[in-house]
């Protein structure tokens, strides 16, 4: 959204490094930086003995290439006569920090808007509480028009901004020359005006809910390149947004305040606790009425052959009766709501749902790569195989438009080709049926041995055996969570490493990982809220919150994991805002003098 790539042309001196950038057939000259680097000298016996290195060359980060034209941006790469340069709105001064001083000091909501115009750089989601109940949502960021998209005009009406641009000026893909002067603007381009950026102030709903969603809209029909602007052009954002998390949070959000109960700290708690996948929720359904239709007395010969083997027909029970829930089903796993320093066995429902899990993730998987990755590659496209994201989505619209499509894609592909198939109903319901099997099989082999033992028992499928974090420090070894330390926390198996925990892609409580994982490790993942935070704007103030972790980095420290048992299980600490209160709690000062 703030960020294009440029095909450039340059104009070359005798050394082959260039001089300009030619834009509408002008030579425009371009800036060099030489960068030095340093080298300590190591085995010389002289401690610190660093000297300068001439081994870089300049092509190769010898010389940094600035293009004024693209906001002062770099050169990424050269060939020749050709390369890339980047247009990226911070490369230019910007005043965030500005927004951070005066952010504490808004009194009310219009001056908390006002004080987010100095936030130039960084699309960033900002909610506003106050104790007199007004809340709001805003979308900060200046982000630069582009004279194609905003005149949609000739030579090619435009090209989609995520895609490499042409840097000599004959397709008008540059950003356009600034004429507003919209308060604390810093960008030198014209920019997407301030009041048609995202925002809302105290909405109808009652409520603001966000998990970097699309805020608007704009590509819930899975275009996000058909919106114009009020004004005409493009009104571009982004062009996708995963939206499976927002979606559960309104689910949630919507029942409880039309069943009347009130929206308490501990339903917050609870929202930011829900690991129930929606994708799942969406997509399970269609298995099972594949399920059904291979049940029917006149199915197909090949549908009647997939639906009576025993093991497909049982994970289509243990589906057919799941809640969405992915608890890790393992007495070692850390679930809502756990005594972490005592944690539970799991109860006969939560293995039931734990494993359903399981055959989720794993079918999901091989539907994606049945679907969208083996029609990609009968086609020569296997390299270009579209991320987790746009598969899901991709695999969603064209089951959910299949009464009318059949199948077929806006591309006028076919993506449930099966040979002999009487209908493409029958053929749909084979492929989901097939990936259903191969998943089966997949669990019981020896991909997933280390977690299952080449089990064929369903109810051997712990998802806890395969969703598992592990903190990895950017120092790794003994700083690593878990690991080679005294802060109690092991890894499942050496096998196994990690910490089992529920949830999956795009869940609420993030535990995201490849919707096309397929391996006892492909499940793992290494990121989560940074922070959880409940706070509660009745007089007086009161707040809670977790960190992944503890308050301090010194390894050995008590406090370098006091938290994370905590965080874990969903729990949470109070957090002391009053002055007063923070220092009788004190424990330890550290004060950092000039």
């Amino acid at each position: 959204d703030v960020t294009d790539v440029f095909q450039e042309t340059f104009r070359l001196n005798t050394y082959g490094l260039p001089t300009h950038t030619i834009h509408n057939g002008v030579a425009e000259p371009v800036v060099w930086i030489f960068q030095s680097y340093f080298v300590n000298n190591l085995g010389d016996g002289i401690a610190n003995n660093i000297t300068r290195s001439n081994a870089i060359g300049y092509t190769n980060g010898g010389v940094t290439i600035i293009v004024p034209r693209r906001n002062n941006g770099p050169v990424l790469q050269i060939s020749g006569s050709s390369g890339l340069s980047a247009a990226y709105t911070g490369w230019g001064a910007t005043n965030e920090l500005e927004t951070f001083r005066r952010l504490p000091r808004s009194r009310n909501v219009q001056e908390f808007r006002d004080n987010l115009s100095y936030f130039d750089v960084g699309s960033q989601n900002f909610s506003y509480a106050d104790v007199e109940g007004n809340i709001a949502y805003f979308t900060t960021a200046e982000s630069p028009l582009r004279t194609d998209l905003q005149t949609l005009g000739a030579p090619d009406g435009g090209i989609p901004p995520f895609l490499i641009r042409d840097g000599s000026g004959a397709r008008k893909h540059d950003w356009l020359p600034r004429t507003s002067n919209y308060p604390n603007q810093s960008l030198p381009y014209e920019i997407l005006p301030p009041g048609e950026m995202p925002f809302v102030i105290n909405p109808q709903s009652g409520y603001i809910a966000n998990c970097n969603n699309d805020p608007v809209g704009n590509t819930l029909d899975n275009n996000g390149l058909n919106q114009l602007r009020p004004g005409g052009g493009l009104y571009y954002l982004d062009i996708a947004y995963s939206g499976f998390r927002q979606g559960r949070i309104d689910r949630l959000l919507s029942e409880r305040l039309e069943s009347g109960q009130p929206v308490t700290v501990d339903f917050i708690k609870q929202t930011q606790a829900n690991n129930q996948p929606l994708d799942a929720e969406k997509l399970t359904p269609y298995l099972l009425t594949a399920a059904a239709n291979a049940s029917a007395p006149n199915a197909w010969s090949e549908l009647r052959t997939l639906i009576n083997d025993a093991r497909v027909a049982a994970a289509i029970d243990r589906l057919a009766s799941w809640d969405y829930s992915t608890p890790t089903g393992i007495a070692e796993g850390f679930d809502p709501g756990d005594d972490p320093g005592n944690l539970p066995q799991p109860s006969a429902t939560e293995i039931r749902n734990s494993t359903a899990a399981t055959l989720f993730a794993v079918w999901r998987s091989f539907a994606i790569r049945g679907v969208v990755d083996s029609t990609l590659t009968r086609i020569g496209l296997g390299s270009q195989t579209p991320g987790s994201e746009e598969s899901i989505r991709a695999l969603l619209n064209l089951l959910k438009n299949y009464p009318t499509a059949h199948g077929v894609g806006a591309s006028g592909v076919n993506f449930f080709q099966v040979a002999g198939a009487p209908s493409p109903e029958a053929a749909r319901d084979v492929v989901l049926l097939r990936a259903l099997r191969d998943s089966l099989n997949a669990l019981s082999g020896d991909s997933f041995a280390a977690a299952f033992g080449n089990s064929t028992n369903l109810d051997d499928y712990r998802w806890g055996r395969l969703h598992r974090i592990v903190f990895d420090h950017p120092l790794g070894g003994p700083f690593n969570l878990p690991g080679a330390n005294p802060y109690g926390f092991a890894n499942l198996s050496p096998q196994l490493p990690g910490v089992a925990r529920p949830g999956g892609y795009d869940t609420l409580d993030v535990g995201g990982h490849s919707v096309r994982a397929n391996t006892v490790n492909g499940f793992m993942f290494g990121s989560g809220p940074a922070r959880r935070f409940v706070g509660d704007l009745n007089t007086p103030i009161s707040a809670e919150n977790i960190h992944p972790g503890g308050q301090s980095g010194v390894l050995g420290s008590p406090t370098y994991a006091s938290q994370l048992g905590r965080w874990l299980t969903n729990r949470y600490k109070t957090l002391i805002i009053n002055r007063d209160q923070a220092l009788a709690a004190e424990r330890e000062r550290l004060d950092f003098r000039p």
